[in-house]
This record gives C-alpha cells, structure tokens and sequence, in this order.
C-alpha cells in the first residue's frame, strides 16, 4: 500500500520542479535570442574593433604648406580658406584651424586652415593745418614713419603740414615711411636787390626785409670786385616767402 503520509510532500516538490525547469528554459530561450541578434548585427553592420580616430595635431603658427603636409601624414584633407590679417602671425602662416587641435576626427576628415595676411593696412591720418612736430607723433602712433620733410610756398602759415606723401588717407603697410610737405609761409616779402652790395651789406638788407642769407658761393670778380655780391637767386624783386633763403655769388 502506498504511504499515504507522503503524498503532499510529493505534491508539492513536483510542481516546484517543473517550475523551476521552465525557468531555465526560458532563459537559455532569451540568451540564445541575444547571441543571435548580436550576431546578426556583426555580419550586417560590421565595425572595426579599434577605433581610427585621431586626434588633429597643432598646426597654428606654421607655414601654411609645412601645416597642409603635417595634416596629410595624419590622413585627414586640409583646406586652406581666404586669408585674414593679424598683427602677430606672419603673412602666409596659419592663424586659425578648424576643428582646433587635439580635436579627434576620423581619418580623411576635412581640417579647414586660415593663413595670415600679416598686418592690416594703416590709414595715412590727416595732418594737414598741423603743426610738424605735432604730425610727427600723430603719424608715428599710427603706426608709420616720418619720411623726407619738404618746405613750399603756400598761403598756409610757415611750418604747418599742407600735405603728405604717399596722400592722406590712402592705405600702406605698417612701417612706411611718409613724407610730409610743410608750409614755407606765402610768399609776400619782395626781395631786395642786393648785387653790388658788400657780402655784409648784403647780409642786413636781407636780414632787414625778414630773409635770411642762404648758400654762399664765390667766383673770379675781378680787380675791385672781391667781397662784393657778384649774383643772387631769387633776384630782386621776386616775392619770397617770411625767411626765405636767398643764394649769393660772391668775387674772390
């Protein structure tokens, strides 16, 4: 005869059993459907295992062919774009990179290079109706340089800059030299004729009339004329202007 004591404790292990065997077989069913999706996603969309990306070497501050070679031995494309000025980076060489440096790209990615046009032109300022130490410093802080100083005649006052060379207002580079002409005063003192005159005679009706004895030269004048103001330029009776110089030949 069969225990009777025993048959719940048999009731319930064998439920349990069945139980827990559905588990694992459920299981193993959810690994197996991994693995083969897995798989299928390999053999559909394969992928290196090692990843080619690369980080894009600085190349700011170098020449731009030194720059477009380094970025070819790296394996990516440079491309060069209009170049830009700046004060600092010389002309030719790379002031921007896109991406930056150390940026990681993968291989054949595109690196854009902007190179230097050097320094932005300078404006010529408008001196003119300055006084000349005045424009000076106006045109040395403007980053040029005072070139040769000319003197004219104008109806501006004497020593005032009534133009400039190259013209004001055109574009140079930083460090060019710019002449300036300065006013000599109109021209409206008459010159005294002074050929016969003593050289020092000479010298105070200049001086006299508000001009100024300029170069001194001398030539053959002959018995009785030695001292004596042989030629002058301007001559006598051309208008001058306030301190103007006035050339004298005189007999030796």
């Amino acid at each position: 005869m069969p225990d009777l004591g025993r048959v719940p404790l048999l009731s319930r292990i064998l439920p349990a059993t069945v139980q827990g065997r559905s588990r694992l077989r459920a299981a193993l069913l959810l690994a197996a459907a991994a693995l083969a999706g897995y798989l299928v996603t390999c053999f559909a969309y394969p992928a290196p295992l090692v990843t080619r990306d690369r980080a894009v070497a600085r190349v700011l501050g170098l020449p731009l062919d030194a720059a477009a070679k380094e970025l070819v031995a790296q394996g990516f494309r440079p491309r060069i774009e209009e170049p830009e000025p700046d004060p600092v980076i010389p002309e030719g060489h790379v002031v921007w990179q896109d991406p930056p440096p150390e940026t990681a790209l993968q291989g054949s990615a595109a690196v854009h290079l902007t190179p230097s046009a050097g320094p932005a032109a300078v404006v010529v300022p408008d001196v003119a109706s300055f006084e000349l130490e005045q424009g000076r410093r106006v045109i040395d802080a403007a980053g040029l340089r005072v070139g040769d100083v000319d003197a004219i005649v104008s109806d501006a006052p004497a020593g005032v800059i009534v133009s400039t060379r190259p013209s004001i207002g055109s574009s140079r580079p930083p460090g060019t030299e710019v002449g300036l002409v300065v006013s000599k005063g109109p021209a409206d003192i008459r010159v005294p004729e002074v050929v016969g005159m003593k050289q020092e005679e000479a010298r105070q009706r200049l001086e006299a009339a508000g001009l100024r004895v300029g170069a001194v030269t001398t030539r053959e004048g002959g018995r009785g004329r030695v001292g004596i103001v042989l030629d002058q330029r301007p001559a006598g009776g051309v208008l001058s202007p306030r301190q103007g110089r006035i050339n004298l030949v005189v007999g030796n």
